[in-house]
């Protein structure tokens, strides 16, 4: 299986730990994907600067395909992160910056490249999210990260291209959320940290609860782990239960070291 994870990445500043490490959905699901031992390619844009050329070395050291990375003149996409005392992670207010990201979009040359692609992972509040819609085939297989967003018109319109719609949320979207599996026939995964997840497909409802864990590190990057693995098992497989096993699994993994992904080759 052959990922393409298209666009954001960043550097992530934990000042309780007074450390940095990379970031963004997109990152951290190519590196995620290698972990599991699939090909996967990261497309998008890091600025010039320091952790433009860190981030670089990082998905470089991990066998990520790079060959459609962007080093633009400025500042890589930042944010600062801090973690409670039961290791949930919280932005702080104001301190996200885009940089070059928000300016990237993917050329022709890009798209012809991941047309070559098995799964596309991407997210629906980036500026390449509608052109995707445009442009996938069904040759490939989409997942996607809508995140905390409650825009059902838009994830309604989406299920009609894409094949997995991922929300990281509450339980009180649950009921929302059966409502547009089941008039859509589209797979919605939801995840909740130490609730567990729920799928529903069609008229189904799948629940499984979060693995037992001996101290939660740090939840930055743990929905991402869980959507690679859980697209890459279902991708395989078309069994919602194993994997959302093979997403809590991998989900737990990253809860116990600090960032989106360790920095350790």
């Amino acid at each position: 299986m052959k990922a393409a994870c298209f666009s954001v990445a960043a550097m992530d500043f934990f000042p309780q730990q007074n450390q940095h490490f990379a970031g963004g959905n997109s990152l951290n699901q190519t590196i995620r994907y290698r972990q599991l031992g699939h090909a996967s390619a990261f497309i998008g844009a890091l600025g010039t600067d320091a952790a433009g050329q860190r981030i670089a070395a990082l998905l470089q050291r991990r066998a990520v395909d790079v060959s459609h990375l962007y080093r633009l003149e400025g500042r890589t996409a930042c944010n600062q992160l801090i973690n409670d005392t039961a290791g949930e992670r919280y932005g702080v207010e104001g301190a996200w910056q885009s940089g070059v990201y928000v300016e990237f979009r993917l050329s022709a040359a890009d798209w012809d490249f991941i047309g070559g692609f098995d799964v596309w992972s991407t997210h629906a509040d980036g500026p390449n999210y509608l052109p995707a819609l445009e442009r996938k085939t069904k040759t490939q297989f989409m997942s996607v990260d809508f995140l905390h967003l409650k825009d059902y018109a838009l994830l309604e319109r989406s299920l009609r291209t894409i094949d997995i719609a991922y929300f990281g949320g509450t339980p009180d979207m649950a009921d929302d959320l059966a409502k547009v599996a089941r008039a859509s026939r589209g797979l919605i995964v939801l995840t909740l940290g130490a609730a567990g997840s729920m799928a529903f497909a069609g008229d189904r409802i799948y629940k499984q609860p979060a693995l037992p864990i001996e101290r939660v590190v740090d939840t930055t990057g743990c929905g991402d782990a869980f959507q690679a693995a859980f697209t890459a098992s279902y991708f395989h497989s078309r069994d919602v239960v194993s994997s959302l096993w093979a997403g809590a699994t991998l989900g737990r993994e990253a809860a116990r070291t600090f960032g989106g992904v360790p920095w350790e080759s």
